[in-house]
């Protein structure tokens, strides 16, 4: 099983993502809030980044380590999923998406 780390202060370097890529950013809950969900919300993301392989990079964004990053997408509840390809949002749904809204995702890319 492949791992997704959470991005962490510190990190050594950035993520570098080809511009033609898309990227899924998953704004998380922190331990602290809501373990359960959290716990659910990793196991979906593995699920989902081996449906969409190479199609979708996804990065999972903890709030309390990357509050600005939080902000400035105007993040309000988590989960928060937002959809971007080369800066521009294509999708952002608030909640823990079905597996139905989560399958029609790269419907999204043709935007």
């Amino acid at each position: 099983m492949e791992d997704h780390p959470v991005m962490k202060l510190g990190d050594p370097s950035p993520i570098l993502v080809p511009a033609r890529s898309a990227v899924l950013l998953i704004f998380m809950p922190s331990d602290q809030e809501n373990r359960q969900q959290r716990a659910a919300l990793l196991a979906m993301t593995d699920w989902l980044q081996k449906r969409l392989g190479d199609l979708v990079r996804i990065h999972k964004i903890d709030q309390v380590n990357y509050p600005d990053v939080v902000q400035s997408f105007d993040i309000i509840n988590t989960p928060t999923f937002v959809l971007i390809r080369q800066g521009i949002e294509l999708w952002r749904q608030e909640g823990m998406p079905d597996e139905a809204v989560l399958a029609n995702l790269p419907q999204h890319l043709s935007k």
